[in-house]
C-alpha cells in the first residue's frame, strides 16, 4: 500500500491514461474511461455493444448491450455506496453473472403481474426474480421493486442505508467479507444451492469491470495452463510443509465434507498450518498448473520422474497473492512454491496435498503412503482405493444382477442414510440397490437447498461421485464407472421408479425415453452441468 500522499499522486498521474482492452463489439472510449478514485469507487464510461470473455472452466460468454448496462448499474451502485470498493463490485457482478447471466428475469408463473416490467425474458426458479434472482418471499422486496435494476444492486449491498436494513443481509451486512474468497462473500448473500458456482464467472467480472471502467488488470489466467514438457528426474522427497509447522486434520478416503455436509472422497490428505506457512515442492520437477481457481482456491501441480514414473503432487487452497510459481518453472525438493491459506472449499489455514499416479490427470492416490515410502513422513496411512481406480474395477464388479422393486409405501418419508435428514422409501430403495451393485459410488440425498427448485430438500433425488470430489472432473476411469452405474440405473428405470437422470451435461426421463439422452441447457459450470456427479430423481406415486 503506498503510505505517502506524493507516491500515491505519482501513481494516479502514471495510471489514469492507461486504458486495457478486451474482446468488445464497440471498444470503450479512452476519453470517457475513469482512473479509481480513492477509496476504490468506479465511473463508468462508455458501454460497449458486446462483449466477449472466458469463464474460468473455459466457456466463452458473450454478453450484449442489454447485460451490460444492467453490469454498468451494479458497478455504478456499488461505486457510490460506502465501503463496496472494487472487490464489492466484483462479488455483485459474480453473483448477478451466475444467478441470471446478467440478465432482468421476470416470473409470471409466480408472480404474473412481473411480466408487465421492463425485462429480458422469464425465469422459472421458484417465485426468485430479477439480476440477483431475490425472492419477494424471502423478504427482499416487492414484485415491482425487485424488477428495477437499481434496487436489486442496492439490495445486494445492502448495509447501512440498503432498502432491507440488514435483513435479509447484503454484502455489507456479512461480517468479515471482505478476508472471504470473492465465491464464498457472494454465496453468502445468495444462499444458494451451489455455492462453487459463482467462482467460475469471476473472470468475466474483472472483464466487465474493465470494459466499463478502463480501470484494473485484466482478470486472472481462465483456465489451468497445462506445460507439456518431460517431468525432472527427482532424486528425493520431502515433507511439503516445514518441521514442526503442521498437524494432520484429514486423510485420504471417505468422508462427510466439512462444508457441504455430504458424503465425498477426500482425494488428498489435509494438514493444519498457520496461514502463510511456505509450502515447499515434495520433488523436484516442472509446474504444470498454477492458477486460482473454485474448490481448489490457489492451486499449484507440479510433475516429477520418480523412479522411473511420472509422478503428479498437487498443493490447494494458497491465498491468490500466495502463489510464487508459474506453469513452466523448473523447481527443487523443498522450494518454497507457496503459502498455506484458507481459499476455495476450506474451513481454515491448512494445505490439501494430492499425489497423482501418472501425472497431473492422473489417478489419485494416498499422499500419506507415498510420503512414508519415500521416507518423508511417518503418517497413517489409508486402506482404501477412490472408487473406480482398482485396475481389475470391471473384472471385480461383475455383472449387476437385476434389481427388484420398492415394497410398501414409495412416497413414505424415511432416514437418509446419507445426512441427518429424510428420503422416500422408493429413493432409499434405489441407494441401497445400486450401492451393492457399484460399491465404490459415493452418495448424498437430501439436502435442504433453500430458494431452489430441486427434490432433494422433499427427499426424491440423490447425487452420486465416482472417486472424485465436487468441483472435479472424474478421470477417465471414474468416467467409465460413472457410466456404467448410469447404464445400469437407466436400463432399470421402469423398476426402480427412476424418473429421470442428469449426468454429462445430459438429461434422459422415463417419459421421453425414446428420445435419448438430450442437452441440459440449465447447466453453467461443472457442477450445475452435473460433469462431476450423477442425479437421480425417482417418481412419486405407485
Amino acid at each position: 500500500m503506498l503510505r505517502k500522499a506524493i507516491a500515491g499522486l505519482a501513481a494516479l498521474v502514471l495510471l489514469c491514461p492507461m486504458v486495457v482492452l478486451v474482446s468488445v463489439g464497440l471498444l470503450v472510449n479512452p476519453s470517457a474511461a475513469s482512473c479509481a478514485a480513492p477509496g476504490g469507487s468506479v465511473q463508468v464510461g462508455d458501454i460497449p455493444d458486446e462483449l466477449t470473455s472466458i469463464t474460468r472452466h473455459g466457456e466463452q460468454i458473450v454478453l450484449g448491450k442489454a447485460e451490460l448496462t444492467h453490469a454498468a448499474t451494479i458497478i455504478e451502485t456499488g461505486s457510490s455506496t460506502e465501503g463496496v470498493g472494487r472487490d464489492g463490485i466484483v462479488i455483485a457482478l459474480m453473483a448477478a453473472l451466475t444467478e441470471s447471466r446478467m440478465r432482468m428475469l421476470a416470473n409470471t408463473s409466480a408472480y404474473p403481474e412481473s411480466g408487465e416490467y421492463p425485462n429480458d425474458g422469464n425465469g422459472s426458479d421458484n417465485d426468485s426474480l430479477g439480476l440477483f434472482q431475490m425472492r419477494p418471499a424471502s423478504g427482499w422486496g416487492t414484485v415491482a421493486e425487485l424488477m428495477d435494476p437499481d434496487y436489486q444492486a442496492a439490495a445486494f449491498y445492502g448495509g447501512p442505508d440498503g432498502p432491507n436494513a440488514g435483513s435479509p443481509r447484503g454484502l455489507l451486512d456479512i461480517p468479515g467479507w471482505e478476508q472471504m474468497g470473492k465465491g464464498e462473500a457472494a454465496q453468502a448473500v445468495e444462499v444458494s444451492a451451489f455455492p462453487d458456482r459463482y467462482d467460475n464467472y469471476e473472470p468475466v467480472a474483472e472483464d466487465i469491470l474493465t470494459a466499463l471502467t478502463g480501470s484494473g488488470e485484466p482478470g486472472p489466467t481462465r483456465t489451468p495452463v497445462l506445460v507439456s514438457a518431460e517431468p525432472v528426474e527427482s532424486g528425493r522427497v520431502v515433507f511439503p510443509l516445514p518441521e514442526g509447522t503442521w498437524v494432520p486434520t484429514s486423510p485420504f478416503g471417505p468422508r462427510t465434507h466439512p462444508i457441504t455436509a455430504e458424503q465425498s472422497f477426500h482425494t488428498g490428505s489435509d494438514f493444519s498450518a498457520p496461514d502463510g506457512t511456505p509450502i515447499l515442492a515434495a520433488a523436484d520437477g516442472t509446474v504444470t498448473v498454477s492458477e486460482f481457481s473454485g474448490g481448489y482456491g490457489g492451486l499449484v501441480v507440479i510433475e516429477h520422474r520418480i523412479d522411473g514414473k511420472t509422478m503428479a503432487t498437487a498443493y490447494a487452497h494458497s491465498w491468490e497473492h500466495g502463489i510464487h510459481v508459474a506453469p513452466g518453472d523448473t523447481v527443487r525438493a523443498g522450494q518454497h512454491i507457496a503459502d498455506v491459506g484458507s481459499s476455495g472449499m476450506s474451513t481454515g489455514p491448512h494445505l490439501h496435498f494430492e499425489v497423482r499416479d501418472g501425472g497431473t490427470d492422473g489417478e489419485y492416490i494416498d499422499p500419506a503412503k507415498w510420503l512414508n515410502d519415500h521416507d518423508a513422513a511417518d503418517l497413517d496411512e489409508s486402506d482404501v482405493t477412490p472408487p473406480g481406480q482398482h485396475e481389475d474395477c470391471v473384472t471385480q464388479q461383475g455383472t449387476p444382477g437385476d434389481p427388484a422393486p420398492v415394497e410398501g409405501d414409495p412416497d413414505e418419508l424415511v432416514d437418509d442414510p446419507t445426512t441427518d435428514g429424510q428420503i422416500t422409501v422408493r429413493l432409499r430403495s434405489v441407494y441401497e440397490q445400486t450401492l451393492t451393485a457399484f460399491p465404490e459410488s459415493t452418495w448424498a440425498c437430501y439436502s435442504p437447498r433453500p430458494g431452489t427448485k430441486s427434490e432433494h430438500p422433499i427427499g426424491r433425488a440423490c447425487d452420486v461421485a465416482f472417486g472424485n470430489a465436487i468441483g472435479q472432473y472424474p478421470t477417465p476411469a471414474q468416467l467409465e464407472y460413472g457410466w456404467q452405474v448410469t447404464d445400469w440405473l437407466q436400463e432399470h428405470a421402469e423398476t426402480l421408479g427412476v424418473e429421470y437422470l442428469i449426468w454429462q451435461g445430459k438429461i434422459w426421463s422415463l417419459a421421453r425415453a425414446d428420445e435419448g439422452w438430450r442437452d441440459y441447457t440449465r447447466g453453467t459450470d461443472i457442477t450445475t452441468r452435473h460433469d462431476d456427479h450423477l442425479h437421480i430423481t425417482v417418481r412419486e406415486g405407485a
